[in-house]
């Protein structure tokens, strides 16, 4: 017993080892080390796909406006010159250059407004970092073909407003042909000798349009004037005279529209005349339709397969110059459009903003006939 009681005693005296198990100082640094690179690379990639989401917004909400600006001028270049004239309308001289910012011409002869009208290199732009560059423009005129049911208006003669002797008056054959008429409409006046375009400053009941030489877009000219400052409205007196109209004629209502860069980067829709109810100093009409653009170029194929940055442009390649040819915008039978779009954010990555470049070809479809 006493011999049990002793060995107890020995164990209980016994004292516990310490383990000497765990990390050392070395270890813990590495594992700390370790930690930091996982988690750093875990916000890599967090980062890389935050950037990515964002500029893939981006993108998305830069190309849509660019998409809808695109679509406008591709569905107005659809439009040029339907149930226009082919070889388009007399308006005075330089008055495209007045209006639609192409280069002035060297003679003193009326211009001719075509279903396409081109600008090239026309416009500054604030956005594009080569201070050289220019935006295009382009110009279409077709007709409505909604107005008054789908007819025109014959007309049976012109003569100038009593007491008035500029302002010519033009008289429908029958006593209401003009009543879907209204002032500030653009009409194209038809004949076998003529083709004008002219603005309605006023109409009288329902037979009658006058087309005073004050109009706001400087489109009409005075019934007495001289040469080419006088109308081509005026009636015919006899077959050599050829600044004048024959009254087998008729009036159709059209549309002229452009598109061009503002030096801010705005691409705006212009609207000339045509706004019914609004004064004349409201029908020149610019709705935008793209913020941000960096640059616009316009390229035309032409019928005989060529392409050109400015279909009028004569031999010597030199716009201004006595070769220019404005029936070359007629023989314009595709266009090829490219538009360049700033993003209105900073990229996270490259610390400028994005540029972004869409192409689209429209074809010309009712360019080269008439259609009604």
């Amino acid at each position: 017993m006493n011999s049990f009681r002793n060995k107890f005693a020995r164990l209980s005296r016994r004292k516990p080892k310490n383990s000497e198990a765990g990390f050392s100082l070395l270890e813990l640094m590495i594992a700390m080390v370790i930690f930091l690179i996982i988690t750093a690379a875990i916000y890599g990639l967090l980062q890389i796909g935050t950037f990515d989401r964002n500029r893939a917004s981006r993108r998305s909400d830069v190309l849509k406006n660019a998409r809808v600006a695109v679509h406008m001028i591709g569905r107005d270049v659809l439009n040029a010159g339907l149930g226009y004239h082919r070889r388009g309308a007399v308006v005075p001289d330089n008055f495209l250059t007045t209006r639609f910012g192409v280069p002035a011409d060297v003679d003193g002869n009326r211009d001719m407004l075509t279903g396409v009208i081109v600008g090239n290199d026309r416009n500054t732009n604030n956005l594009n970092s080569n201070t050289a560059a220019r935006t295009d423009t382009i110009t279409f005129a077709y007709r409505d073909m909604d107005f008054n049911g789908g007819n025109v208006i014959d007309l049976l003669g012109v003569a100038a407003v009593s007491g008035s002797p500029t302002v010519p008056r033009l008289t429908s054959k029958t006593a209401t042909g003009a009543a879907a008429a209204q002032p500030y409409d653009l009409f194209l006046v038809e004949s076998d000798t003529s083709q004008i375009a002219i603005m309605a400053t006023a109409v009288n009941g329902s037979n009658t349009i006058d087309a005073a030489p004050t109009d706001p877009l400087g489109i009409n000219q005075a019934l007495n004037g001289v040469g080419n400052l006088g109308s081509v409205l005026r009636q015919c007196t006899s077959s050599a005279d050829q600044n004048c109209t024959t009254y087998s004629a008729t009036a159709k209502r059209f549309y002229v529209v452009s598109y061009q860069v503002k030096q801010d980067g705005t691409l705006v829709r212009v609207i000339y005349g045509n706004n019914r109810g609004a004064a004349a100093s409201a029908q020149i009409q610019e709705l935008p339709l793209a913020y941000n653009v960096e640059d616009l170029q316009i390229q035309y194929v032409l019928d005989d397969g060529t392409t050109s940055d400015n279909p009028s442009v004569g031999a010597d390649g030199i716009v201004g110059t006595l070769d220019d040819d404005w029936q070359g915008f007629n023989d314009v039978r595709q266009v090829l459009i490219k538009i360049r779009v700033q993003s209105t954010e900073v990229d996270e990555k490259t610390g400028r903003p994005e540029s972004i470049t869409l192409n689209s070809t429209f074809s010309t479809r009712n360019l080269g006939y008439d259609a009604g």
